[in-house]
């Protein structure tokens, strides 16, 4: 018998709740592993369309457009 057993019983409690539960779920709404577009490829200006090339760890909405300074997305 465990020793707060023996000092309070087994009795089942005054509480009534049964708790909210952190549920596995199904996790569609996950992003797939990978999901950037990877190292190589080019950055559009969405302005001029000039182009350039992309550099890795740099995100193509971070540069900006050499000819017109414009922010650039990915080709």
């Amino acid at each position: 018998m465990a020793f707060f057993e023996r000092l309070f019983g087994k009795g089942q409690g005054r509480g009534a709740g049964q708790g909210q539960g952190q549920g596995q779920g199904r996790g569609l709404n996950r992003q797939p592993e990978g999901f950037g577009a990877g190292p190589e490829g080019e950055c559009v200006c969405s302005s001029c369309g000039a182009k350039a090339p992309h550099q890795t760890g740099v995100p193509c909405y971070e540069q900006k457009c050499p000819k017109c300074g414009q922010v650039m997305t990915r080709a």
